[in-house]
């Protein structure tokens, strides 16, 4: 999962980069269509042509200013840090660690399977229920509400889980 991390964000700063120089060769070969589409943006809010026009031609003065302007408000993207990838790939990484590791420790600590089963489901259940109220507390959400969801859409791919593992098992 980590290296799944460390991909996707090194995709991301490998499809940032290709734009930039897409819009850099842009702006050098068909400066004209480029200030054209500053135009463009800029209607979209609401400015007129005697408005724009002074900002248009400032960024053409100004070719830095003018390929951050186009990356950030025709295509949307933001450079990304390069430390990224690697912060991605430890932090996923670790949690999936972690995560993995709450349901197996009544295994490691109770010798008999059912009842380890049962103490892997209440503690899985109980950190799901901390989980989900810190998510709703930190995203500004119902801090209960998210922990009830974190929890049920948990104990519902648990037991599917389950489910599927028995059905395979026989």
């Amino acid at each position: 999962m980590g290296l799944g991390g460390y991909l996707a964000a090194k995709s991301e700063a490998d499809h940032y980069t290709r734009e930039l120089k897409r819009e850099q060769d842009e702006i050098i070969s068909v400066p004209d269509t480029e200030a054209a589409e500053v135009a463009e943006i800029l209607a979209q809010y609401g400015i007129e042509p005697n408005e724009y026009a002074p900002v248009v031609n400032a960024l053409r003065r100004r070719p830095q200013a003018w390929l951050d302007f186009m990356m950030k408000f025709e295509l949307g993207l933001e450079k990304p840090d390069p430390r990224r990838a690697l912060q991605s790939a430890f932090t996923i990484g670790i949690s999936y660690i972690i995560g993995g590791l709450v349901p197996l420790l009544p295994y490691m600590f109770i010798p008999v399977a059912m009842k380890a089963m049962f103490a892997s489901v209440i503690i899985t259940l109980i950190a799901l229920l901390i989980f989900g109220y810190a998510k709703g507390y930190f995203t500004g959400s119902k801090p209960i509400k998210s922990a009830l969801q974190t929890a049920l859409i948990g104990a519902i791919a648990s037991a599917a889980a389950y489910g599927m593992a028995k059905v395979i098992q026989g």
